[in-house]
């Protein structure tokens, strides 16, 4: 389609990859978000080199550009950012070019870690470990800082420094390594998709996670979380905003060109809990049956279910859930759903009306409005309206 079926439209150039599940709720913001304003988005898989926007601003005659800098190579041309309005989307600054001079949606890097530390230390746990992304990229490499800096004083601090864990030699060093911490160890993993080697490592030398390493990942790309047994947990990050604030940029460059370069940052959406980071109790029963919660309360699933998974009969279960967890079945399994209602209400993309049919309540939607209602004090309207209104 050339540029004459779009005279009259306000086209904007996008330059992402959809490799990953980031860069997929990424451009699922920059698109409501354009929409929202009238605009067309144009989206191009491929780096945006002063030849490819020359070519482009020729066909498109576009009003701005937005790019993730992930597509953007070592040796990328700086000059290529100053042929149209451009504004910056991704994790943050690398190194390769001057970012400090366009207008940047970035990741608030201490965010995440932030939300990991809270959902380990709930455990209980004083050791703790941080695995880095084997390419060690600037945002891997922030994260392992800033876990290290902010965990409790008290705690001890372990951080994988060896080969690749996706390679065989890595995933032996891996394992060698973690047969040396202490236990329980908390380990924070930089990313989702470095859980499969950790796993296998951990299994290589007969330790559990759950139980032996509580493990909690980043991005909550659910293709990989519920891949894996037991189900990850993951620190679930609000990219849709991440591609809603570029947009909000991008119009406000093109209201006032004199204006410095413009930041907002991205945060957390919350924990999304699953069976890796369960409590451990001291009745083995306790704890597969909350790991069992964790992993499955956002499903249709009852007392009965958690019972069998005990391995007990129900009144037994119930009476063993009060005591090591210190509330019933139920209510486990509810606070597991509000949990997960809060986390899908700070995503403005998810109308409300859809948020019962994934916390477990296809079969009655209104109950969990009444539910929340009574545990918060709010609606969940209102709930999402004062934390808008807090991050703003």
């Amino acid at each position: 389609m050339g540029k004459a079926a779009y005279v009259g439209t306000r086209i904007v150039l996008l330059f992402v990859k959809p490799c990953f599940h980031s860069h997929r709720e990424r451009i699922r913001g920059v698109y409501a978000a354009a929409i929202a304003r009238g605009w067309h988005v144009q989206q191009i898989d491929a780096e945006p080199t002063v030849e490819r926007l020359r070519n482009d601003i020729s066909m498109w005659n576009p009003i701005g550009c937005l790019i993730d800098p992930s597509v953007m190579s070592r040796h990328a041309d700086p000059r290529a950012l100053k042929l149209i309005p451009t504004v910056l989307m991704g994790r943050g600054e690398a190194k390769n070019l001057p970012y400090e001079r366009f207008d940047y949606s970035a990741q608030d890097f201490r965010s995440p870690v932030t939300a990991a530390i809270a959902e380990l230390t709930r455990l209980g746990l004083k050791n703790f470990a941080f695995i880095g992304d084997p390419a060690r990229p600037y945002w891997s490499v922030e994260r392992g800082q800033f876990f290290k800096e902010d965990l409790p004083e008290d705690c001890t601090f372990s951080e994988y420094a060896g080969p690749n864990p996706n390679t065989v030699r890595g995933r032996k060093a891996v394992a060698k390594w973690l047969k040396s911490l202490p236990r329980p160890c908390g380990c924070f993993l930089a990313a989702d998709h470095m859980a499969t080697s950790f796993y296998k490592a951990a299994a290589d030398v007969g330790l559990s996670i759950g139980s032996d390493l509580p493990t909690l990942g980043v991005d909550d790309d659910e293709r990989i979380c519920l891949s894996l047994v037991p189900p990850l947990s993951s620190v679930q990050l609000d990219f849709f905003k991440n591609g809603a604030n570029a947009v909000k940029l991008l119009e406000q460059r093109l209201s006032d060109p004199s204006l410095p370069p413009q930041r907002i940052t991205y945060g957390t959406l919350g924990v999304i809990r699953r069976a890796s980071t369960s409590p451990v109790y001291r009745d083995r029963r306790a704890t597969k049956g909350m790991a069992f919660v964790n992993a499955h309360g956002c499903e249709h699933v009852t007392v009965d279910d958690v019972a069998k998974e005990m391995g007990v009969c129900r009144r037994l279960a119930e009476k063993v859930f009060r005591q090591h967890v210190g509330v019933s079945i139920l209510d486990a399994i509810r606070r597991v759903r509000i949990e997960k209602a809060c986390a899908l209400l700070r995503n403005d993309a998810i109308p409300i009306d859809a948020i019962p049919y994934q916390c477990g309540y296809a079969a009655s939607p209104a109950y969990l409005k009444t539910f929340f209602k009574r545990q918060t004090g709010l609606t969940m309207r209102q709930w999402r309206a004062k934390i808008r209104q807090s991050e703003n």
